[in-house]
């Protein structure tokens, strides 16, 4: 058991606070030196208590009397006890009180605080071998430099680089979804697959998995599958962005990929392939402030004509079938042409020539777009 781990704040606070829930007396906890590192009554926080200090060195309980409180710094009536991990002292716990009252339970009170600081330091290290393989998987998926430092690296995780192929990205249907470490175990388990993965927390809004190649279909199913089970079971909606096949030399490319990917997935395509994108790949490559441009060049008059926007909204999403698009507005198909026609009048753009036609549906597109965002 390492003993700085024992010393953070976080877990002195977190077994006062876990003694207090036991029993209705006030609790401290001291360090080897016997000063006060965490307290249910806040004053005594920094102070030292030479019956801790005792305990601690002699690894023992000790009753304090109103003798002691007499003879002792920083003493009152109670019960002091080691806190022994492994054989090694890692603190002092105390509970003030008549004595007589406290001392019945304080055996009790030692062996939860002991399973406590077990369960506490467990996760710890746990978390931060999490981290560990986060920054190394990230420094992996951003690798420019020399390989084999990666490699030494990967062998002190215990992580067989070349077993990796493939890359994917999951989104959430909201901003963030901000992971704890036990989610993130939780979202590992439900994935349970013979298809051999790592999984990481990408800052605070997506998650990347590293996988083995797999047979497209299979991994569309199994992704499907994957996502429903999250949502079941966690209430997290994700979609996924992934990249093509690629080696471990070279996998932030099927990153990159995944990522530019995972920004198309949605509630009608969970599941999007880099390999599927077509007009994706182009609007990918330009700027936010270049569609904006294109947009108003090409339909800017029509924005602020609503009936007109919804026209041809309607139009796109019915393939341009007059009378189809004419039964979804309850409009007369007639009454579709004119609107056609006054389209073409305040955008300069003929519905009916290709190149116009074009232009038109890309920057509807583009507009929609980033109503959506």
């Amino acid at each position: 058991m390492d003993n700085v781990l024992f010393h953070t704040d976080q877990i002195y606070n977190a077994i006062v606070r876990e003694i207090n829930r036991l029993i209705d007396e006030q609790v401290i906890l001291t360090n080897e030196q016997g000063v006060i590192v965490a307290s249910t009554n806040s004053d005594r926080i920094g102070s030292f208590h030479e019956g801790s200090y005792l305990a601690m060195k002699n690894k023992e309980k000790m009753i304090m009397t109103d003798d002691d409180v007499k003879r002792l710094r920083g003493v009152r009536p109670g019960v002091v006890l080691p806190i022994i991990i492994e054989d090694k002292p890692m603190g002092v716990l105390g509970i003030t009180g008549e004595p007589s009252v406290v001392e019945p339970y304080a055996m009790l009170v030692q062996k939860v605080t002991e399973l406590f600081i077990h369960d506490s330091v467990a996760r710890i290290n746990q978390e931060s071998k999490t981290r560990d393989l986060e920054f190394f998987i990230f420094d992996w998926l951003n690798h420019t430099g020399d390989f084999s430092q990666l490699l030494e690296r990967s062998d002190f995780l215990h992580i067989d680089m070349f077993s990796y192929d493939q890359v994917v990205v999951f989104k959430c249907d909201y901003l963030k979804i901000n992971l704890t470490y036990n989610q993130l175990e939780m979202v590992k388990k439900l994935w349970s697959s013979t298809i051999n993965a790592l999984f990481i927390r990408w800052g605070q809004e997506k998650i990347v998995m590293l996988l083995e190649a797999v047979e497209k279909d299979r991994l569309t199913e199994k992704l499907l599958s994957f996502i429903t089970h999250i949502k079941k079971e966690m209430d997290i909606q994700l979609y996924a962005g992934v990249g093509n096949k690629n080696d471990s030399k070279r996998l932030s490319y099927s990153f990159q990929q995944a990522n530019k990917s995972s920004e198309y997935a949605n509630s009608k395509h969970p599941v999007v392939f880099e390999a599927d994108l077509r007009f994706e790949m182009l609007t990918h490559e330009l700027s936010a402030e270049t569609k904006d441009q294109f947009v108003l060049r090409s339909i800017g008059a029509l924005i602020q004509e609503e009936e007109l926007m919804q026209t041809l909204s309607s139009w796109f999403e019915n393939n341009m079938a007059v009378q189809l698009t004419a039964d979804k507005l309850h409009i007369h198909k007639n009454t579709l042409h004119y609107r056609l026609n006054r389209i073409a009048d305040v955008t300069k753009l003929n519905v009916r020539n290709v190149d116009d036609l074009m232009l038109l549906y890309i920057s509807h597109r583009f507009y929609n777009e980033k109503r959506k965002t």
